[in-house]
């Protein structure tokens, strides 16, 4: 048993490294071949517009949390109009459903943990498990990652919970609408249709593979309230969306395979967030005051993780972190940045946020011995 456990130390370790390596030698690679003509160009300049398009009108609103709008325009954009607005849609509905259940259960979540990590555990299992099987899968992980949010940032104030989702909507609402009718401009290709979903019927039998990876990686989603608790973290929505989203991995038949994908996914969001993070704290370095040149700084790096994100390459998800970070780094709030602690206290929690994923990885990992037998 001993020996098995150290086979698989040493096995994660050494696919852990390899696609550190891989992913940093395919980024490289990327930023040694842009190209305008590449479709992936055509995206990002979508992208681009549509984030420094919803700054500006969350800037005149002067909503309190302009980089939750950012964020969705960023994120929404798709490689044709007729999937941003889908894309849009299924963000905007699953926002919605997400907070509603917040406000209803958070009056009694606050004052009860066990309750609370229950609620997580249960809403984010059902969240995890339509991700996989429904149509509207992304609504769905959208439900999870709405809850969770607003829950954990209400959990010292349970007043604020109304405001909170509200705010949340408006915000995700505005970004995402403009990043589906800037799209609709810029790419009016037809929409590709989507994949069959596999539907909710068998999670029981022989789709219970998809039950057990949801309610394995919701307990990460669950750990959140306890970080609050005893480590005193007055904001988990950085490190909140970070769990969830890496969560959303689709489940294998192979729970090797399940775990293979969320560790590369993991590390090459650990790869991005360094990057980042790097690069959005040498811009706030930088001290812009002015409207102008600080949507100028914006734009590149999005432009360029948007580029990254939507190419054809195995690092998609270092541009996809990247474009994360440097958006909520660089985003504030009603005007172009005046300090650097709110960018290195979001980037302390998504990278503590993927600590947590890496760690239920780790104590998660099956054991070499129920590695299937070799066909004879």
């Amino acid at each position: 048993m001993r020996s098995d456990i150290l086979r698989d130390i040493v096995a994660i370790a050494a696919f852990s490294g390899d696609t550190l390596v891989s992913s940093v030698r395919t980024f490289i690679s990327v930023c040694a071949n842009v190209s305008f003509e590449d479709p992936a160009a055509r995206v990002a300049t979508s992208a681009m517009i549509a984030v420094l398009v919803a700054v500006l009108i969350t800037y005149g609103m002067r909503l309190d949390d302009p980089w939750w709008a950012t964020i969705s325009a960023y994120m929404a954009t798709q490689r044709s109009g007729p999937a941003s607005i889908q894309r849009a849609i299924l963000r905007i509905s699953g926002t919605v459903a997400g907070a509603t259940i917040a406000v209803i259960g958070v009056d009694w979540l606050a004052y009860d943990m066990p309750a609370c990590i229950l609620a997580i555990f249960v809403v984010c299992t059902f969240s995890v498990i339509g991700n996989n099987v429904s149509r509207y899968g992304y609504s769905w992980l959208l439900i999870g990652l709405t809850f969770t949010m607003v829950a954990v940032t209400s959990l010292g104030n349970p007043a604020q919970a109304p405001n909170i989702a509200i705010y949340r909507v408006l915000e995700v609402a505005i970004g995402s609408t403009v990043a589906a009718l800037v799209a609709f401009v810029l790419e009016p290709a037809p929409a590709v249709p989507p994949p069959v979903a596999p539907g909710w019927t068998g999670l029981l039998g022989p789709k219970l593979f998809v039950t057990l990876h949801a309610m394995r990686w919701s307990i990460a989603v669950a750990l959140l309230p306890l970080v609050w608790r005893y480590f005193e973290v007055t904001d988990l929505s950085q490190m909140a969306v970070t769990v969830v989203i890496v969560l959303a991995t689709p489940a294998a038949a192979d729970p090797r395979d399940t775990h293979r994908q969320i560790l590369a996914k993991g590390l090459q969001r650990l790869l991005g967030c360094l990057l980042g993070g790097v690069f959005g704290l040498a811009l706030l370095a930088v001290g812009v005051d002015s409207l102008l040149p600080f949507l100028l700084m914006l734009a590149l790096p999005v432009w360029f993780c948007s580029f990254v994100q939507n190419g054809t390459h195995t690092a998609t998800y270092v541009g996809t972190q990247a474009g994360f970070v440097v958006i909520v780094t660089l985003v504030q709030g009603a005007g172009p940045p005046l300090s650097l602690v709110p960018g290195i206290q979001r980037l302390a929690g998504i990278f503590f946020g993927l600590l947590i994923v890496m760690l239920v990885v780790l104590l998660t990992h099956p054991p070499a011995s129920a590695r299937p037998a070799a066909a004879a």
